[in-house]
């Protein structure tokens, strides 16, 4: 298993990265890039999910 500080770090990163594309999502909501952007935060989302799993295991 990773060192649990290196999941802890992944996972703070992760949840940067979905903050800035909520951001940008919010921007682009109704345009057609508004599916690219959902698609990359529920990305996001099963990464943070996993990692988490991961430093429970």
């Amino acid at each position: 298993m990773a060192d649990e500080s290196n999941i802890n770090a992944r996972i703070r990163k992760a949840e940067e990265l979905r903050e800035s594309l909520i951001i940008k999502f919010e921007k682009v909501k109704g345009s057609p890039r508004e599916d690219e952007f959902k698609l990359q935060i529920e990305k996001v989302d099963e990464l943070i999910a996993h990692l988490k799993d991961e430093l429970e295991g």
